[in-house]
């Protein structure tokens, strides 16, 4: 059976030099009872220090997301991962939801969470029962901050974070997406619990990009995922921002290039 001890929080964040931000994030409980790592993608003026045991801190120079979350990996000791960044708040007990599933479903390697928005309501359009599968479409709407995963089995079938995607790259998102199926695709059973673990009052990259860069980037994150039929989920996304009004029909067509652009800038920045 897990225990709260067997939990291990990784922190991805930039520029500490305090630990406001744990208590920030921690509002209703104490963050000094949890094992914390952190990565701190900061400069030689700007180190991160911990005396606390449960808290390590890795203070690096690099940039990039996803290279934040491959240290943390790399270094976790802990059973159950839960994946997050410094500008989410933990709901109290939180811990519970999580030990509860795992000691529940003992044959699963990771679970997605729910998290609310700035408002206290669900962040977006979950399934409203336990799932023991993801669907393509929950898989690409994934987000990091939702998942928790057993250590071992991560290492088991050694699988990592994209480094080509994520904040700091040109394709700025659906680094989580690409984990999560490459997660699925190696073997590891990955289930929905219909539980909130946090609140994210941020409002995402996605929703502050222009839709020009974002379908050059989602365009990627299609290929990486799907291969050739990266054009069938272009043209079902253009469809449904149709339906949705986030773009009008005098778009497509550009749009289309912009996705197009984007995998072929995936494909020749990858190239051996």
């Amino acid at each position: 059976m897990y225990q709260k001890s067997d939990i291990e929080i990784l922190v991805a964040t930039m520029n500490q030099s305090n630990f406001d931000f744990l208590e920030a994030m921690f509002l209703f409980s104490d963050f000094s009872q949890f094992n914390i790592l952190i990565v701190n993608q900061t400069d030689e003026n700007k180190f991160l220090v911990s005396d606390n045991e449960k808290i390590k801190v890795f203070n690096v120079f690099e940039k990039g997301l996803s290279k934040s979350r491959n240290l943390a990996l790399q270094n976790a000791t802990k059973d159950l991962l839960i994946f997050t960044d410094d500008d989410i708040v933990f709901k109290q007990n939180f811990e519970t939801n999580i030990l509860d599933s795992f000691n529940t479903h003992t044959n699963f390697d990771g679970f997605r969470f729910q998290f609310l928005n700035r408002k206290g309501n669900l962040a977006k359009k979950y399934p409203t029962a336990f799932q023991s599968k993801l669907s393509q479409f929950e898989i690409l709407n994934t987000s990091s901050v939702e998942l928790v995963f057993k250590n071992n089995s991560l290492k088991r079938v050694a699988i990592k974070f994209d480094e080509n995607f994520g904040l700091g790259t040109n394709f700025y998102m659906g680094e989580e997406a690409i984990f999560v199926s490459d997660v699925i695709k190696s073997g590891l059973k990955v289930g929905f619990v219909p539980e909130q673990i946090l609140s994210h009052s941020q409002v995402t990259t996605g929703h502050k990009t222009a839709i020009s860069k974002i379908y050059f980037a989602q365009s990627a994150v299609f290929y990486r995922i799907f291969g050739k039929m990266y054009l069938f989920w272009i043209a079902l996304k253009l469809i449904f921002d149709l339906k949705q009004s986030k773009i009008n029909f005098t778009e497509v067509v550009h749009l289309f290039k912009q996705a197009q652009k984007g995998k072929k800038a995936y494909v020749n920045a990858t190239k051996l």
